[in-house]
């Protein structure tokens, strides 16, 4: 009888590309994959450690996991960011557990298979290779792993280190299988794909044009970029986003509108050329999607401050704002730093969350009544899910033909989503 594996993955599309990894070299190793926990000889969870809630539910997860996996003799992995950042306080809680950081995934395999405590990590991954990818509709393509900044409140430098960049042929090469497989979309993810290249030689946007020679029907969606590296390849980068195969869809973070503040927790660039870079965006692809993080509270937010933030997404008007609390994590510089308190951040934050909806549903108003052609993703709940060729979701009444494109009219706008008809004619 075939060995069983279930991995459950939290946290950013970086660790669902990594579970993607360790999942198919777990298949090669001829583990079979269990939909369900009870029915698996291993129990993989990928942990995130970015934020203190986060690392709560994770630890109540493992908790409940642990006794089930005891009763019935199973191997309980926790692997990810938790594993690298807090060992420790893993090992506490779930004793009987192996831990598995980011830096060495590729020791799954040992990791599932070991009857005893299993523990690896050195701190920076050095095995950069990608295993062929089971594509079904959307595969998730990791292109590297940690970043080239040093913000004071970030836990990632301490969970994956410095920048480590995948081989641009050994991406193609999984693209290229991937879409031969039936994909139809490809997410390029990272902690910042900006950075993409720069310790090989190589970068985003000659990247993405090779990823775009690959034969076949597929859309990209490129992850994450930091404003001062985005900067340093703007204009080849908006050129390689000419393509028709990527989504128009930048994700570029400006956590505050202050500059003071940005500079206090180690933020590269200033409030003006993250503008900058909207706007040259903005000029090339008008209707083109903008998302965006806000972190309030962050140490050093004044009113003042954080006002500021508030103008800049006036102006800017993004399609989508994620926003955050800061809380201080162990071991980051900010952990030590003076922040507003927490009901001042609560105050902000539903402040930032009302605006960001208004300028959403602002944005979102300008397609009604429109046809758009969009790619139907997920049914849910009787409802199909779509992405238009700018990213914006897209729901359709009823069940429509699972990764295909067509052609709908906008009926209605709201903040998150538009929602569109297949009968209009």
């Amino acid at each position: 009888m075939r060995p069983s594996f279930y991995i459950e993955t939290y946290g950013c599309w970086l660790n669902v590309g990594d579970s993607q990894i360790m999942a198919r070299l777990l298949e090669e190793a001829g583990f079979s994959r269990a939909s369900i926990p009870q029915d698996a000889f291993t129990i993989i969870v990928n942990t995130c450690a970015v934020r203190a809630g986060t690392e709560r539910k994770m630890l109540r997860r493992l908790r409940e996991l642990a006794p089930l996996a005891q009763r019935r003799g199973a191997k309980l992995v926790v692997a990810g960011c938790l594993a690298a950042y807090r060992p420790a306080l893993v090992a506490r809680v779930v004793p009987d557990a192996s831990l598995l950081a980011t830096d060495a995934i590729e020791l799954v395999v040992e990791a599932a298979s070991s009857r005893r405590g299993f523990y690896a990590g050195s701190g920076v991954r050095r095995w950069m290779h990608l295993p062929c990818l089971k594509a079904g509709g959307r595969i998730v393509v990791p292109i590297a792993v940690g970043c080239l900044g040093s913000c004071a409140y970030c836990v990632e430098p301490l969970t994956r280190g410095g920048l480590r960049s995948y081989p641009p042929a050994e991406i193609v090469a999984r693209v290229k299988e991937g879409v031969e497989g039936g994909a139809k979309e490809v997410f390029l993810v990272a902690q910042d794909a900006a950075a993409y290249g720069l310790d090989i030689g190589s970068s985003l946007p000659s990247l993405l044009k090779e990823v775009c020679k690959v034969k076949g029907e597929f859309m990209v969606r490129v992850g994450m970029m930091e404003p001062s590296l985005t900067m340093k390849i703007l204009d080849d980068l908006l050129e390689a986003y000419e393509d028709p195969k990527v989504y128009r869809f930048l994700h570029l973070p400006l956590q505050s509108g202050s500059d003071e503040v940005l500079r206090k927790v180690g933020r590269q660039y200033t409030v003006e050329s993250f503008l900058e870079v909207v706007r040259a965006y903005r000029s090339r692809f008008p209707e083109g999607c903008l998302a965006t993080d806000v972190m309030v509270g962050l140490p050093g937010e004044s009113e003042e401050g954080f006002q500021a933030t508030l103008k800049v997404i006036e102006a800017v008007e993004p399609d989508k704002v994620h926003v955050a609390r800061f809380t201080p994590r162990p071991l980051t510089p900010a952990a030590s730093m003076k922040a507003p308190p927490e009901w001042v951040k609560k105050a902000r934050s539903r402040a930032v969350s009302k605006l960001a909806a208004e300028v959403a549903l602002k944005r979102n108003e300008r397609w009604l009544g429109r046809e758009v052609e969009v790619l139907t993703t997920t049914y849910v709940n009787g409802t199909t899910i779509c992405r238009s060729r700018n990213y914006k979701p897209v729901v359709v009444g009823g069940r429509l033909e699972p990764w295909s494109w067509v052609r709908v009219k906008v009926t209605s706008a709201h903040p998150h989503y538009l929602k569109a008809s297949t009968n209009w004619r």
